[in-house]
């Protein structure tokens, strides 16, 4: 005699059953992922190191996948346009995001708001590359390191002044990080560009600039600027040297890289998910990635899961809002 099914029990089998057929659905799809072109879009316009590195990812990631990925410059805002593009792109693996972590961490604290929930609609499938910055100087400063450049900035408060490739960019907060853990006082002026702002550093116009490693190393090996100090956690292997900041002013824990992640819609499903992370894994490991990073100083980076990348998103959010918020940092 058959026992009929309660009304609970019936709802349960047709939930169980409608679990079965996503999750078949969702592995088909990612038998047959990639089946068409990917867009990979750079939150900053052509031209820069961002840019060529993450042409490098698209190049490598679309050779280890088997099919084209486009890349689509949609740079402003500290990159929240482009955020804003993937964050409403259809999560089905087919639009993936090339952003720092720097950049995507502050705006929320930076801006008041975004047009999208940083946190909720958008997730880091994996951190690939750290890079840190220079501290550069014109050689007519009369401090020739940083404890000299601490002491001359305690003499003569605001006298001084470091010129940055944008207000709130990871230069700014390189410089808000130093002059607030130095305990000093020196003018910051944002600059649309790290260029134009290595081009007043060397004219003398402004004595200083946090600038990107690969912009200012060649000026440095010319001898028209001095390498004052890295932002980086240890001595760049380019310019060995040279002394990180944080050990040249006996400022423990200070650090500010440039880390680069790949970013995708949330809702992705996890078999897709799962076969990017495996070809990101691939990209780093390639010597056209290795050696891509390398030439700008920087250091490849292996989180490599979208769980473990978020652990890490999560407290650099915290750290660098910390920054943002202690030197008061506004949007242009």
């Amino acid at each position: 005699m058959q026992l009929a099914l309660s009304k609970r029990g019936k709802s349960l089998l047709l939930v169980l059953a409608l679990l079965g057929v996503f999750q078949a659905k969702a592995w088909a799809q990612a038998d047959t992922y990639p089946n068409k072109p990917i867009k990979l879009i750079i939150t900053w316009p052509v031209g820069g190191f961002a840019d060529t590195l993450g042409r490098t990812v698209a190049n490598q990631l679309g050779a280890i996948l088997g099919q084209q990925v486009v890349v689509e410059n949609r740079g402003g805002a500290n990159g929240m346009i482009g955020a804003d593009a993937v964050a409403k792109a259809a999560p089905d693996g087919y639009t993936l995001m090339f952003q720092s972590v720097t950049s995507h961490a502050i705006n929320p604290t930076m801006y008041g708001k975004t047009p999208y929930s940083t946190e909720k609609d958008i997730m880091p499938l994996a951190v690939v590359a750290s890079v840190p910055m220079l501290l550069v100087a014109n050689p007519n400063l009369p401090a020739k390191n940083i404890a000299e450049l601490i002491a001359l900035a305690k003499k003569e408060p605001d006298a001084l002044s470091y010129a940055t490739f944008g207000n709130g960019s990871a230069s700014h907060l390189a410089g808000a990080l130093f002059t607030s853990q130095a305990g000093i006082k020196i003018m910051h002026i944002p600059y649309k560009g790290g260029g134009p702002a290595i081009t007043d550093t060397l004219g003398g116009q402004v004595p200083m600039s946090f600038s990107a490693f690969g912009l200012a190393l060649p000026h440095v090996k010319s001898g028209k600027l001095i390498a004052l100090g890295t932002t980086g956690p240890a001595r760049a292997k380019l310019l060995p040297d040279v002394p990180t900041i944080e050990e040249a002013g006996n400022l423990k824990g200070y650090e500010m890289s440039i880390v680069y992640a790949v970013w995708a819609p949330t809702g992705v499903p996890a078999p897709i998910l799962n076969k990017l992370g495996k070809a990101l894994e691939q990209v780093v490991a390639s010597s056209a990635f290795k050696e891509k990073v390398a030439s700008d100083g920087g250091e490849v980076m292996t989180i490599a899961t979208p769980a473990e990348s978020n652990i890490y998103f999560q407290k650099e959010m915290q750290r660098l809002s910390k920054i943002v918020k202690d030197g008061n940092i506004k949007a242009d």
